[in-house]
């Protein structure tokens, strides 16, 4: 068994992290060589069995060659993958028009609303919008989203990153709620997650649900996402975000058995040992 690990995020931050995941694979007993470099990927599947990327990766599968990537979905289709695989999701619409966004304030009773883009069809910032600002708003229609806040006295953001029917890890990152930043019209851009970030046990049932939807993915040649979750005002946690490529590495540094828990997922796709979706 062959293995090519593609690294299509910038090399001079993410080199030596898959580096050491494929050094973690081959001590496991699958022979594997990194490529750092979407470019460079079209000749690493050559002689492989099965090339994963951590990117989208525009290839299609030769002489039974195994592709996992990355995958670009507007939100609106992320979200409803989540949704079918039954994981909860924060309230969230599809709007054509003003009016129809308005509506979005009387029906969630709202004094404001997120506009969340789709990032990988050329959108830019999360934004909050207030009523008396929305004459100024610009979106795309059919692949961006409103959502109502998920808990206003709550900003801390939960991840789950999945690969291969696995919970490779799970972080808590503290984040201080809307309504402690500025107020005004349109509140362009969120700030970052930061403050402490620690190791989190999702539920066992949320747990349990985020392994067979990680298990889905992979039958359909998606490799390594995350789950970004929130916990609601009743203590139940719901899903705003699905990242299905170029998902963040900077934890590993923090977390080191990221590594080892990254390299037996891989591991498992190289021998078809995922669970069943």
């Amino acid at each position: 068994m062959r293995m090519a690990i593609v690294n299509g995020l910038p090399p001079d931050r993410s080199a030596d992290l898959y580096d050491a995941i494929a050094y973690e694979v081959r001590a496991r007993g699958v022979d594997a060589v990194v490529v750092h470099g979407r470019g460079a990927a079209e000749s690493a599947v050559h002689g492989c069995d099965l090339v994963f990327s951590n990117c989208v990766l525009p290839l299609a599968a030769a002489g039974g060659t195994r592709i996992y990537a990355g995958a670009a979905l507007p939100r609106p289709a992320s979200l409803r993958l989540l949704e079918e695989a039954g994981v909860p999701t924060m309230q969230w619409a599809l709007a054509a028009s003003r009016r129809e966004v308005r509506a979005l304030f009387e029906r969630w009773r709202v004094e404001h609303v997120l506009l969340k883009p789709s990032f990988t069809f050329g959108g830019r910032q999360v934004r909050v919008v207030r009523r008396h600002a929305l004459w100024r708003l610009r979106w795309h229609r059919e692949v961006d989203i409103f959502c109502r806040e998920v808990n206003p006295e709550d900003g801390d953001v939960y991840k789950a990153e999945l690969l291969a029917g696995r919970v490779l890890i799970a972080w808590k990152s503290e984040s201080p709620p809307i309504r402690a930043r500025r107020r005004q019209g349109i509140l362009r851009g969120l700030a970052g997650a930061y403050g402490e970030r620690r190791l989190w046990d999702p539920p066992h049932d949320l747990a349990s649900t985020l392994t067979a939807f990680s298990s889905r993915l992979a039958a359909r040649g998606i490799g390594h996402v995350s789950v970004d979750l929130m916990r609601r005002p009743d203590g139940a946690m719901a899903a705003i975000e699905l990242n299905l490529s170029r998902v963040a590495t900077w934890w590993t540094r923090q977390f080191p058995r990221f590594r080892e828990q990254y390299a037996a997922a891989l591991c498992d796709l190289a021998t078809g040992a995922t669970a069943p979706p």
